[in-house]
């Protein structure tokens, strides 16, 4: 019994004590575990589980058939386990099941280990060492296909895990072929795998044809290509790409060179463009956005062309650039042409947003176009959309401003996918380019400890698990400033969680706890750019929206606060929203985040006269005494009527309809008022306000008089 469990995933789902294999049980149960050792060593939430293992329409029961799935699989890997409290393999997460495993556990989590230690060693200038560690890291696959015999295993959140191995192998052939030859044969053999599963990708193609050239065999290349040239034209009715036909002609003009001559670099790798930063590693959370994003690809047999544009919006911080690097990385095989990345600058800390042409100048030098510096900017949005015609490019479009900066650069034609990201809603795109707009909201709880599991592991966290669940919700969710506490956290090891915690939590401006030199880790810096981006009007309603004691407000009370009409209220929130800066949950209710709050308080006690902030203090006051009397006039007509004094210039009491209107009001705002009871004395009428607010929230809280 104390023999260590192995997982197996790539391929066939096995699990092996020692040398013995367990039985798994029903076809469901062993889909179970494949989702378990997927987001290990993060958890697998009840909600996730249900909708990959039934997905549509799951029974009534779905819930208790994973509890009953999980119980037997716990009996499994622990037979003598008499409390799932001791557990050791399979535990309870917040909202879910942990499997506990590693890299020395999981042929997962290895492989993925093992590949990001070839691309260090390439990186740092040992390509040979790279070429094993990726020859290594391919030799763990048993199949093409993750958790083959799963009916899971053709879920997008599966078939990505397949892209994985596809980008590997490609990896692999361009540091074998040029600084460890004796491989050649070993990679040839995986390339021949992977183009089993994935016959229309031409770079694995081009590398295929490549290495059947370096070991001697032109004839059999020289068939490779003209094999995949008559597929493409019948099934899809393509000619082959720049990366092909770049391969078919180093092939033709390929001579013996003298002995112990290094072999030409592959074909295709010095033609295709490969610009996408580092992926995150490790990846963490964000499963929903990032299926939603897998989901905009076609599977691998349909010939439907990819979505155009895709573009990832949300507010300073909440990780769109992550995200979009990482799917760029598991779809960057169905991109035979090449990965261009450019940063737009959109909220750069010091540069202007890029212009158009300048981004269009740098995608034809990434594709080695030639093009004139003098060219007018209709000449040069000939020759870009020229060059795109035909190829199947990722084009990443990071940090954009506006519309109309993005627009210019989209592809005009199918076959290519850009994928912006923008602090701006970008709604404009969907109405004029059909792009598929994604919001990315803050993470979840669980996510957020997921970020933290995998940046301090997950004994750390296990051991702290409440002070790990505060981090998140004092770092708000934000995958920017997780990775900041997270990593005090790993310059302090010897400090506990909790101390952290504390300081977050006791400093009453929580940015100063996570201000760091760095303009681009900086909360307050990287917020600071999106406020210096908003028109004076809307960046003065930012600001004394951190005076309302709640965190959602209506148009009226905004209106009130800010001291201006309606229509100029609906235009400031409309302009905030779009930035990202308020959110609409509730229709005409808008959110700020607790960080942005936090901002806006730091910003308005050092910009705002104290004048201003007393008069907005009590036009907010006037808005709600005012308005809830007009309430509790429809609501409890009976009551006796008190006069009031007219409202001083700017109050915008709400106006109601009705009594339903009345009654809906009472009940979103049924947490401000009596906030705003406690906080009166701003008010320079504060005592006889507070009993006549006090008696109106009565009236409208019990309008029976009782």
């Amino acid at each position: 019994m104390d023999a260590t469990v192995r997982y197996s995933i790539l391929g066939t789902v096995r699990v092996l004590r020692g040398d013995t294999e367990l039985k798994l049980g029903p076809p469901k149960r062993l889909a179970l575990l494949s989702l378990l050792l997927l987001r290990a060593p993060g958890p697998l939430t009840l909600s996730e589980a249900v909708d990959i293992l039934w997905d549509e329409d799951p029974p009534p029961s779905a819930v208790n058939v994973v509890r009953r799935h999980i119980g037997a699989l716990r009996r499994t890997l622990e037979p003598g386990l008499l409390s799932r409290t001791h557990a050791e393999h399979l535990v309870r997460a917040a909202d879910g099941y942990r499997l506990l495993v590693n890299t020395s556990t999981s042929d997962l989590l290895h492989f993925r280990d093992l590949r990001a230690q070839a691309q260090l060693a390439v990186k740092g200038g040992n390509p040979a060492q790279g070429a094993q560690d990726f020859v290594d890291a391919l030799r763990l696959w048993r199949g093409p296909v993750v958790a083959a015999g799963t009916h899971v295993a053709q879920h997008p959140v599966f078939t990505s895990v397949g892209h994985e191995f596809v980008a590997a192998a490609k990896e692999a052939a361009d540091v074998v072929l040029t600084a460890a030859p004796a491989l050649t044969e070993e990679v040839l053999t995986v390339l021949r795998r992977a183009v089993d599963c994935h016959p229309f990708d031409e770079a694995v193609h081009a590398r295929i044809i490549a290495a059947l050239a370096a070991t001697g065999r032109q004839a059999e290349a020289l068939q490779q290509f003209e094999s995949i040239r008559r597929t493409l034209a019948e099934e899809l009715e393509v000619e082959p790409g720049p990366g092909l036909r770049a391969a078919q002609q180093h092939l033709l003009r390929r001579r013996v060179g003298p002995r112990g001559h290094a072999p030409e670099p592959p074909p295709g790798a010095a033609l295709r463009p490969a610009q996408l930063p580092a992926d995150c590693v490790p990846f963490a959370g964000r499963h929903k956005a990032l299926r939603e994003c897998l989901e905009l690809m076609p599977l691998e047999d349909e010939s439907r062309p990819v979505t155009t544009t895709a573009a990832i919006c949300g507010m300073a911080g909440v990780g769109k650039t992550t995200l979009a690097v990482h799917w760029a990385h598991l779809v960057s095989d169905r991109f035979p042409d090449g990965q261009i990345c450019i940063d737009l600058q959109g909220y750069h800390a010091s540069l202007p947003p890029l212009d158009p042409s300048r981004a269009m100048a740098e995608v034809l030098d990434a594709l080695g176009i030639l093009h004139s510096p003098a060219q007018s900017a209709t000449a040069l949005s000939a020759a870009y959309r020229t060059a795109l015609s035909g190829r199947r490019l990722l084009i990443v479009l990071d940090d954009a401003h506006d519309c109309e900066q993005v627009r210019p650069l989209l592809p005009a034609t199918p076959g290519c996918l850009a994928v912006v990201t923008s602090r701006r809603r970008l709604e404009g795109l969907a109405v004029t380019d059909n792009a598929w707009v994604i919001r990315l909201d803050p993470m979840s709880r669980e996510e957020g400890l997921e970020v933290l599991d995998r940046r301090l592991g997950a004994d750390r966290i296990r051991a702290e698990r409440p002070a790990a669940e505060e981090m998140v919700e004092l770092c708000g969710g934000l995958p920017l400033t997780l990775a900041v506490a997270s990593t005090r956290a790993l310059l302090q090891p010897r400090f506990p969680l909790a101390s952290l915690v504390a300081r977050l939590r006791e400093n009453q401006d929580s940015l100063v706890a996570l201000s760091s030199h760095d303009a681009r880790t900086d909360a307050r810096r990287v917020f600071s750019r999106s406020y210096e981006a908003l028109s004076p009007g809307a960046a003065l309603l930012f600001r004394l929206l951190s005076l309302h004691p709640s965190r959602d407000i209506s148009v009226p009370a905004a209106a009130s606060l800010a001291g201006v009409d309606l229509r100029t209220a609906s235009e400031d929130i409309a302009e905030l929203t779009d930035h990202h800066m308020l959110v609409e949950l509730l229709p005409g209710r808008y959110t700020c985040h607790e960080l942005l709050r936090t901002y806006a308080t730091a910003l308005t006690e050092v910009l705002d006269p104290p004048g201003l902030r007393s008069d907005a203090r009590a036009r907010m006051f006037e808005h709600y005494l005012y308005s809830a009397e007009a309430a509790t006039a429809l609501l409890a007509p009976h009551r006796s009527v008190v006069v009031l004094p007219p409202p001083r210039p700017g109050v915008r009491p709400q106006r109601f309809g009705g009594c339903p209107d009345a009654a809906e009001w009472i009940v979103a705002e049924r947490y401000v008022l009596p906030a705003l009871v406690q906080d009166m004395g701003h008010h320079p009428r504060a005592e006889s306000f507070r009993r006549q607010l006090t008696s109106a929230l009565e009236m409208c809280l019990d309008p029976t008089g009782r």
